[in-house]
């Protein structure tokens, strides 16, 4: 789980500068596992989750003015998936929650978070068949909200509640991975502390291109056939032109260039890996999508379109989601999940330079 580790610690270094007024926290979120395909409609049931959490205001820190009251922070959750099956999760999140606009008193707020998981049922073929959704005990998390935020004790503390969706699965490293999705209600309550000095980053550089060009060179590792798992290596190159907006906002386009040979195995298990042609494990595509930078960690989303691919396994379009950070003004780590229609495909690491 390499691949999720790196995910996750590129989204940490989000929250790795500035700092204002801090919170502790706790929710509340009782929700219920979604049979999103019918192989799970055994696992449906009722849960709830926990979580306590340390946050930090960013809005004094370089990239925090460019955002409305941006807060950041790390969290422990516990989850209760509601039937032996399916078991507990536990895990460590971090999360960034941003201001979309304001209600009278509250603060309607965007939060998103991802982590790492351990959840203590999986599939086994002789002790818990029923459950096809998990096929490892680590996993990635996302959870992604529309929360409504309220200042209490004259602005000290804070209540939150709304809505948001969890999401666990280990992004096609180990089949079975339908994972599992939880839609939630969320309440929250935060302790404030006293405002901290502020610890001013780093200045990345001084101008903004107009267009930044990158290649980045991307590897992923993925199984295929759930009665007898086969392991599978994807190698690409991924071409953009970013076209920056501001400090905070770029859209993405290029070109992406993908070698996977699962598109023979699944037209015969038997056929020899070693002997599929480049034309047989080719694909490209055209993507675009849209990016939001904070400091030197940018939040990237993409749709892409196939131009070329060997068969029809995939379906004609592809979605793309994750992290890039900034080593340097040319040089970013990229970890991104790449999927169909709400099905990983694979989690895609990468090295890029920027020309």
């Amino acid at each position: 789980m390499r691949q999720l580790t790196l995910y996750i610690a590129l989204l940490l270094c989000v929250v790795s500068f500035a700092q204002d007024r801090s919170y502790i926290a706790g929710s509340y979120t009782p929700g219920f596992l979604l049979a999103h395909r019918a192989d799970i409609k055994n696992l449906a049931a009722h849960n709830y989750g926990l979580e306590l959490a340390y946050e930090k205001q960013m809005s004094e820190s370089d990239w925090g003015k460019i955002y409305k009251n941006p807060v950041v922070g790390y969290g422990l959750l516990y989850y209760n998936l509601g039937k032996e099956e399916t078991g507990h999760a536990l895990g460590g999140m971090a999360h960034v929650k941003l201001q979309l606009f304001q209600v009278k008193s509250a603060k309607i707020n965007f939060r998103m978070g991802a982590g790492i998981a351990y959840l203590s049922k999986k599939f086994d073929t002789y002790s818990n068949r029923r459950n096809q959704a998990i096929g490892s005990h680590l996993n990635g998390s996302m959870q992604f909200g529309l929360i409504a935020h309220n200042p209490i004790r004259n602005g000290k503390d804070y209540i939150e509640y709304g809505v948001s969706i969890s999401h666990y699965s280990n992004a096609a490293f180990k089949v079975p991975n339908l994972g599992y999705n939880i839609p939630s209600f969320t309440v929250r309550y935060g302790f404030g502390f006293n405002e901290a000095q502020t610890i001013k980053e780093e200045e990345m550089s001084p101008t903004l291109a107009k267009y930044d060009w990158k290649a980045t060179l991307i590897y992923g590792k993925k199984q295929r056939n759930f009665a007898n798992p086969v392991d599978f290596y994807n190698f690409g190159i991924q071409l953009r032109g970013i076209k920056n907006l501001s400090e905070s906002k770029a859209w993405r386009f290029g070109l992406d260039y993908t070698l996977d040979k699962t598109y023979k195995f699944s037209e015969d298990n038997l056929y020899p890996l070693d002997s599929i042609t480049l034309g047989e494990q080719s694909e490209i595509a055209f993507a675009a999508g849209f990016q939001w930078s904070f400091g030197r960690t940018d939040v990237v989303a993409e749709i892409g379109a196939y131009l070329y691919k060997p068969a029809v396994l995939k379906n004609p379009l592809n979605q793309r989601m994750g992290l890039a950070y900034h080593f340097s003004d040319r040089v970013t780590g990229q970890g991104t999940l790449r999927f169909h229609k709400g099905v990983a495909d694979f989690f895609e690491i990468g090295v890029g330079y920027t020309l």
